[in-house]
C-alpha cells in the first residue's frame, strides 16, 4: 500500500473543492451567465434578487442617459436643423404689412398680446418697438409640444428611447420637459415702421423659442389675435 505524503492529500482536497466550485457554478451546459432562479428553482428567493439587481442596472443606465440628456439640453438646446427650419419659418410668416396707421397697428398689437395673455415688458410708441412675454397657449397644448420637443430632441441626439422613460432612479419626465421652458428667457418682439401714412410694417420674431413646431403655433396665434383685433373689433367700433 503506497502512503500518500500529508502535504499531497491536502493539496488533493483543495484541488476538489474547487472543482466543486466549479462546477456548480457551470453547471451541465458549460460556462455561461448564471440563470434566473437557478440556485433554488423557480420558488428560490434569489431570482427576485437577480431580478431586482437587473432592474437596478437597467435604472442606472437609465439615470446616466438622462443626466447626459439634462448636460446637453443645459449646453446646447438648439439643433441645427430646428434652426434652419426656425429662418424658414421667419421668412415666410414673420414680417406683415397692414393698411392701417402706425398709431392703429401699435394699438392693435397691443391689444392682442394682452387677449393672448402675452406680459409687455418693454414698448416705445416713437420707435415703434415692443417685447413681451410668449403668448399663453394653454397647460395641455404646452406639455403635448415640449413632449414633443423632447423626445424629437434625444432622437436627432441619438438617444434610445428608453431615455425618456421613467425609471426608478430617473428624474420624472415632466422636469426635463420644462427646463425648455425655463431655459434663457423665452419671449417676443414686435418692431414697427411706418412705410407710409395708411401702411405699417411689423416684424415679429421670437427669442429662445428652439422648437419650430412651438415657433410656428405661435406665429399663427399672434397673427390671428391681431387680425381679429384690428379688422373684426374695428369694424364693430364704428
Amino acid at each position: 500500500m503506497t502512503t500518500i505524503p500529508l502535504h499531497r492529500r491536502y493539496a488533493f482536497v483543495l484541488i476538489g473543492a474547487a472543482a466543486l466550485m466549479l462546477a456548480a457554478c457551470v453547471g451541465t451546459g458549460g460556462l455561461s451567465t448564471p440563470r434566473l432562479g437557478a440556485s433554488g428553482g423557480p420558488g428560490s428567493a434569489a431570482a427576485p434578487a437577480q431580478v431586482g439587481l437587473m432592474r437596478t442596472r437597467v435604472d442606472m443606465n437609465s439615470l446616466q442617459e438622462q443626466r447626459q440628456l439634462m448636460n446637453d439640453l443645459m449646453s446646447s438646446p438648439d439643433l441645427p436643423a430646428w434652426h434652419d427650419e426656425r429662418t424658414k419659418l421667419a421668412m415666410a410668416r414673420g414680417d406683415r404689412v397692414f393698411d392701417k396707421s402706425f398709431s392703429e397697428v401699435f394699438e392693435g398689437m397691443v391689444t392682442a398680446l394682452a387677449t393672448l395673455g402675452s406680459r409687455v415688458n418693454n414698448m416705445d410708441h416713437a420707435s415703434g418697438y415692443i417685447t413681451a412675454s410668449l403668448p399663453d397657449l394653454g397647460p395641455e397644448r404646452t406639455q403635448e409640444l415640449q413632449k414633443e420637443q423632447l423626445a424629437e430632441y434625444a432622437k436627432i441626439k441619438g438617444y434610445p428611447d428608453s431615455v425618456l422613460q421613467q425609471t426608478t432612479y430617473g428624474m420624472p419626465l415632466n422636469l426635463t420637459q420644462n427646463m425648455f421652458a425655463r431655459m434663457g428667457g423665452s419671449g417676443l418682439t414686435l418692431t414697427m415702421v411706418r412705410q407710409s401714412a395708411d401702411k405699417t410694417k411689423v416684424k415679429l420674431r421670437f427669442d429662445n423659442v428652439y422648437f419650430p413646431k412651438t415657433e410656428d403655433e405661435l406665429y399663427r396665434n399672434v397673427w390671428a389675435a391681431v387680425d381679429k383685433q384690428m379688422f373684426l373689433d374695428k369694424a364693430l367700433d364704428h
